[in-house]
């Protein structure tokens, strides 16, 4: 897929319409139904994370080296965490899927790196999209179902968890470059490998760690965007719901 072609936008059509329908099928649902169900979906998005990841790895036409390509980039770090954050309730965890790891996903969603794109449809590579599509609709839904409640301090303090996560990766990035692989690049802070708005950021500034740093009022802008959306979308379903009968 080729983002903003064809294939692309019916992609992100059926995962709208599919978004969709499971909050419909689900809202009535007791809380430990939901729950299991959206865990259900977080194991299988894992299983598709790694499976398109060995086959790139597999591929002779890429690079794409197993010790770079640990569960240590952000968006596959969501896709991992995605199944505690759904099941427990430690906010710090629901704060780091829901708002970067939405704004990762649709981000990698419509500005992936060249590798990605242009596979064939029906493939491994293209998991890819789908493994990003559920990193954005996971926590939609765990919204829309009343599962997490995000609040406006919330999308603040999701920029300082990410920060802490960030700083974390960076110290073992800096000891994978160090004692196993001088390549190791995760949460792209020594290149952007071709990934959208990172290249243009890497262009103008072009020193690791560095160039990423201009990301994080435009990020917290985002995430109180996300917050925004929330709170509309929650007024819209209650103007929408059937006002109870009277006796």
């Amino acid at each position: 897929m080729v983002p903003f072609q064809i294939g692309w936008l019916l992609f992100l059509l059926t995962m709208a319409l599919l978004t969709w329908i499971a909050h419909m099928a689900l809202r009535r649902r007791t809380r430990k139904v939901q729950r299991t169900t959206l865990l259900l979906l977080a194991i299988v998005n894992i299983c598709c994370s790694t499976a398109f990841t060995f086959d790139y790895i597999r591929n002779p036409d890429v690079l794409f080296p197993f010790t770079q390509n640990l569960p240590f980039q952000f968006c596959t770090l969501a896709t991992f965490l995605m199944v505690p954050a759904i099941w427990f309730n430690w906010r710090p965890l629901r704060l780091v899927v829901y708002f970067p790891g939405v704004l990762g996903g649709f981000l990698a969603l419509v500005s992936p790196a060249e590798m990605y794109q242009g596979r064939q449809f029906l493939s491994l590579s293209t998991l890819f999209f789908t493994v990003h599509a559920l990193n954005v609709i996971l926590p939609v839904l765990m919204g829309s179902l009343g599962i997490f409640r995000p609040t406006a301090r919330d999308a603040a303090w999701a920029l300082v968890w990410f920060v802490a996560l960030a700083m974390t990766v960076l110290c073992m990035t800096l000891a994978l470059r160090a004692w196993f692989d001088s390549g190791s690049n995760y949460f792209y802070f020594f290149d952007p490998e071709g990934a959208g708005i990172l290249v243009a950021l890497w262009n103008l500034i072009h020193i690791p760690i560095v160039y990423e740093i201009p990301l994080l009022p435009f990020a917290l802008a985002a995430f109180f965007g996300q917050y925004g959306l929330y709170k509309l979308g929650s007024a819209i379903a209650r103007r929408v719901r059937p006002a109870p009968q009277l006796a």
